[in-house]
């Protein structure tokens, strides 16, 4: 497995690179496995992930979740707790099964101290990140169903890096937080303009470009 592939890695000196390597080891991750539970008895770990992908949930006192943020080969898993940070309402699930790169929060608590440019790297990750979320956030409020549904199979494919995706309309009804019916609804509004097709378990997007931009379609209302 090349250390280099995950999106962050790549982006460092050689040095710091062998010096990351040093404390992190190949991990394989399982579908549906969650990763860092807040009631866990170990140190969080982060996990750089090479081909794997991870759904991050939110989740309210009401223990009513929704999907705001799905992570690929360009990012990682668990970076707050090696901020010395903890998120009791974000969740993290491996929706693809694949390899990481796992190290100890605290031991790369101790890299970052020590080699700020580690850490600007992983800072500017952070911030895309939390303007991702944001953006998703507010597609929830404004966008209707097949819009929120095409922008999210169009971040799976990308994360994924494959048109075909191993999904189900229950679980995207749990992603978006909205009915199953409406789920099934949009994705037939999505298939009968030609932009994807699905069976049970499966969803082959057609037209990727076309996809897109529907997804974008009331982002380039309001402008």
């Amino acid at each position: 497995m090349n250390f280099s592939t995950n999106g962050l890695i790549f982006q460092l000196s050689e040095e710091d690179l062998r010096r990351l390597q040093q404390i992190c080891q190949p991990v394989e991750l399982t579908k549906g496995q969650r990763l860092n539970m807040p009631v866990s008895e170990h140190s969080p770990k982060v996990y750089f992930l090479v081909n794997a992908c991870v759904t991050l949930w939110v989740k309210n006192a009401m223990q009513s979740s929704l999907a705001v943020g799905l992570i690929g080969s360009e990012g990682a898993v668990g970076l707050g707790s090696a901020l010395g940070q903890s998120a009791q309402h974000l969740h993290f699930e491996v929706q693809k099964a694949g390899q990481a790169w796992c190290v100890d929060s605290l031991e790369l608590q101790q890299l970052l101290q020590s080699h700020p440019a580690i850490l600007r790297v992983i800072a500017r990750y952070l911030w895309q990140m939390a303007n991702d979320i944001a953006r998703m956030a507010a597609a929830i409020q404004s966008d209707d169903i097949p819009t929120r549904l095409a922008a999210w199979l169009v971040l799976c494919a990308e994360r994924t890096q494959s048109p075909q995706l191993s999904l189900t309309h229950d679980q995207l009804a749990h992603m978006l937080g909205v009915r199953r019916v409406s789920i099934t609804l949009a994705a037939v509004e999505l298939k009968e303009q030609g932009l994807l097709d699905y069976k049970r378990g499966c969803i082959d997007i057609l037209d990727m470009s076309r996809l897109v931009k529907r997804a974008d379609t009331s982002a380039q209302t309001r402008r």
